[in-house]
């Protein structure tokens, strides 16, 4: 078995809605949910499904404080809004255990049906399996002993994924597998779809020409 990760911040809609898949994964995995201070009702219903712990809000800090505490040698970290299905764990076991990889993530597809969305799906995958740089919201797994000896995700304000795959890649095989995570449109539909494409874009621009990540924090905004 392995160990998933969830954090938290408000959501108690998403885990309402994803209250079958966190049942049928809850049998199959060890359900961990770091909460960073939710004023709904996310920590109740997440004891439902699983451990939670009250942490500081931040996403790397909630990460690696559910991360720690995992009892499984495998760990996935899971966005409140996405859905993965009990065949993709033992998919993702298969590749750690039986074939010596460090780590990967899965191959996105966002839930709903408008072509567009068959595009954007199709640039993240292929850039993920092209620069073996993930990004949260793809599903990351890695061995616990490689999580540790790479110190966790850097607890910096943003971009802590794509810093903590840099130093994956340094520790052995990573691959992007084809097993699927769903992952929620919320964030294409609240603020439409070209101009939350050309946002993320700015973000990844700034970080490349190395902008302070405070900075880049200052700009991104939590889209629930």
């Amino acid at each position: 078995m392995l160990s998933i990760i969830i954090p938290l911040y408000n959501e108690e809609l998403m885990l309402v809605k994803m209250s079958a898949d966190l049942h049928g994964l809850s049998r199959n995995a060890e359900l961990i949910f770091a909460d960073g201070g939710s004023t709904d009702q996310s920590i109740d219903i997440a004891r439902r499904y699983g451990k939670v712990f009250c942490v500081g809000k931040g996403r790397a800090l909630q990460m690696n404080y559910g991360a720690i505490r995992a009892q499984n040698d495998i760990l996935l970290f899971l966005h409140a809004d996405t859905v993965v299905s009990s065949g993709t764990l033992k998919s993702i076991e298969k590749k750690i255990i039986s074939e010596g990889y460090s780590g990967g993530c899965l191959t996105q597809k966002i839930d709903h049906k408008a072509h567009v969305y068959r595009l954007i799906e199709w640039q993240g995958n292929i850039r993920a399996r092209m620069t073996r740089e993930f990004y949260g919201d793809q599903g990351i797994f890695v061995k616990k002993e490689t999580f540790l000896k790479i110190g966790g995700f850097p607890e910096v304000p943003i971009m802590e994924d794509v810093l903590f795959t840099h130093k994956l890649r340094s520790y052995g095989k990573t691959v992007v597998l084809p097993d699927t995570i769903l992952v929620s449109a919320r964030r294409w539909e609240k603020k439409g779809v070209i101009k939350t494409v050309l946002f993320f874009s700015r973000i990844i621009v700034l970080f490349w020409f190395r902008m302070p990540l405070n900075k880049i924090k200052q700009l991104y905004e939590d889209i629930r």
